[in-house]
């Protein structure tokens, strides 16, 4: 994803990293390399009367097309016109220079591929390579091992969001959602990278490829949680998150969390059975130990919320990590916003609660949301 910027919109809406402004400054970088390059024009067709009312990645898109207008028919000449630019501009900014690789450049794969592997260090082409995995995927692999032994973080990342399977906002790459062995292949080079934006892009590919292989991710784990390094056991375990909320019975071992623990749930509350859109709601309980040692527990709670068109869809959020020694017992609680943000919107409607640990549901409390 795009890195934070400095300029920060009011609405606080990534879409609005895109405007007069940030389109202008696209104009003048591009201006000072290419001094044929109509500006003033450029500009205006880019903000038009629709373009106040297009999504970020529409408006990527626009000003991708718009660049294609005023740029020259040399595709290779564009290119060297962009990694000229690419330094003087923010990460939202570059995403439009990516998007027009996107757009025109599959039938310029040299051109292309040397200008990603420069653009990516001052924004993302996680999008825009994209299509030229899923056309060039013989040729691609080849590319991604070499940049993932690159001394620049960003093209290592490159390498890893490049081959995730699904990944986020963007097409999947069917062949590895089939059979992911080249992509393993290609973390395994990774797997201890020093950088921690590398690590996220690692763990990111191995949960993408636990949805259709879990397994396989959960034999990678095994084999990587043993090998002594820090950065590796970092991985594993995010990269096990899905498998981890789904209750995987066979992933929580891997990180010491005892099996079928033997705990009971004691004076469980919901503050209240009827909440208020914009409220929120308290939970608490006590975990008793019935087992005669110490047992390792991953807590969580998964909430299923009503949707617009009345079904639940369930999420999960993690409670608490606790080692509840023998007949001891712990207290949990937390509290739970209905607050509607941009990432979620609230519904009214019956929802659930349930309570789980080390991935099996040990209880479930119905409760109502109204406006």
């Amino acid at each position: 994803m795009p890195p934070a910027e400095d300029n920060k919109p009011e609405s606080g809406l990534w879409k609005d990293y895109l405007n007069r402004g940030s389109v202008t400054k696209i104009a003048e970088e591009i201006g000072r390399v290419d001094r044929g390059f109509d500006q003033r024009s450029f500009v205006e067709a880019s903000i038009d009367k629709s373009f106040s009312d297009l999504e970020l990645k529409q408006r990527i898109t626009a000003i991708a097309r718009t660049l294609h207008q005023f740029l020259p028919n040399d595709y290779g000449r564009s290119m060297r016109i962009f990694r000229k630019a690419a330094p003087h501009l923010g990460g939202f900014e570059n995403w439009a220079l990516m998007s027009f690789i996107e757009l025109y450049g599959l039938d310029h794969f040299d051109d292309s591929i040397a200008a990603m592997k420069d653009l990516t260090r001052y924004g993302t082409a996680e999008f825009a390579i994209r299509p030229f995995m899923i056309r060039y995927e013989r040729k691609m692999l080849p590319v991604l091992h070499r940049w993932a032994g690159d001394s620049n973080e960003h093209v290592r990342r490159l390498a890893a969001e490049g081959s995730r399977p699904r990944g986020v906002w963007t097409q999947h790459i069917e062949s590895f959602k089939k059979d992911p062995r080249p992509v393993l292949a290609l973390l395994e080079k990774l797997k201890a990278d020093p950088s921690l934006y590398v690590r996220k892009a690692v763990a990111n590919n191995l949960n993408d490829i636990s949805k259709d292989h879990p397994d396989l991710v959960i034999e990678t784990a095994l084999a990587w949680n043993n090998d002594g390094n820090k950065h590796t056991d970092w991985i594993v375990k995010h990269a096990c998150r899905s498998l981890i909320k789904k209750g995987n019975p066979k992933v929580f071992p891997i990180f010491g969390f005892t099996s079928s623990p033997k705990v009971e749930v004691r004076r469980f509350r919901l503050s209240r059975k009827k909440v208020k859109i914009g409220s929120s709601i308290s939970l608490s309980f006590d975990l008793v130990s019935g087992a005669n040692r110490s047992q390792k527990l991953a807590i969580d709670y998964r909430l299923h919320y009503v949707k617009k068109n009345g079904k639940r869809s369930p999420r999960v959020f993690k409670l608490s990590e606790k080692v509840l020694g023998s007949g001891k017992t712990v207290m949990i609680s937390t509290r739970h916003s209905f607050e509607n943000r941009c990432t979620r919107i609230h519904y009214p409607g019956e929802h659930r609660l349930d309570l789980i640990i080390n991935g099996r549901v040990v209880l479930s409390e119905d409760f109502s949301l109204a406006r």
